[in-house]
């Protein structure tokens, strides 16, 4: 008797199956179809996840919306989400020079070791005098030098991108 269970299951999904075919052929308005693919100009929400290659264990994760082709983003991202879809999920490799910026060794600070908090220790991430977050480097008798690049400046990093939402602003609305 089991067996019969299957086979009706089976015959049902056929049917199902059948009969959504049936509708997107021949009520083709009735039935959206979703081909939306990140081109330039469309307005895409995605679910980042981004790692960096020397540190495994810090991921940070964000969920960002842009404008395809305005260069907001790092143009290795861009390349990369050309053409998915939404609920598609990607995971690629950015070399240092395709992060999101350069490191730049002029925003190194120096400043005395009696600016810094009571606790703070080498690694500690803090805000400057002027609310800008900042890394400690190294702290000495007389001064600290602090780093005030993104942490993820000039490093290779793992990418992990799923596409939530693309709207096209240039497509016109058809309303019934």
């Amino acid at each position: 008797m089991p067996k019969l269970g299957y086979i009706v299951i089976a015959i049902c999904l056929v049917m199902l199956l059948g009969y959504g075919y049936l509708l997107v052929e021949v009520f083709p308005t009735l039935v959206k179809t979703n081909d939306d693919a990140v081109q330039d100009g469309a307005r895409v929400t995605a679910q980042l996840y981004i790692t960096p290659q020397d540190n495994l264990a810090t991921t940070y994760s964000e969920i960002d919306q842009f404008i395809q082709g305005q260069h907001r983003i790092p143009p290795g991202l861009e390349q990369q989400m050309a053409g998915m879809h939404p609920g598609e999920r990607k995971t690629y490799s950015l070399s240092a020079e395709e992060s999101f910026v350069p490191y730049d060794e002029t925003k190194l600070q120096s400043i005395p070791t009696d600016q810094l908090p009571r606790d703070a220790r080498e690694g500690d991430t803090i805000n400057d005098a002027t609310g800008r977050t900042a890394r400690i480097v190294s702290i000495l008798p007389e001064k600290a030098v602090l780093d005030l690049n993104h942490p993820l400046a000039g490093k290779p990093l793992i990418v992990t991108l799923e596409i939530v939402k693309i709207e096209n602003p240039d497509e016109e609305v058809i309303r019934p």
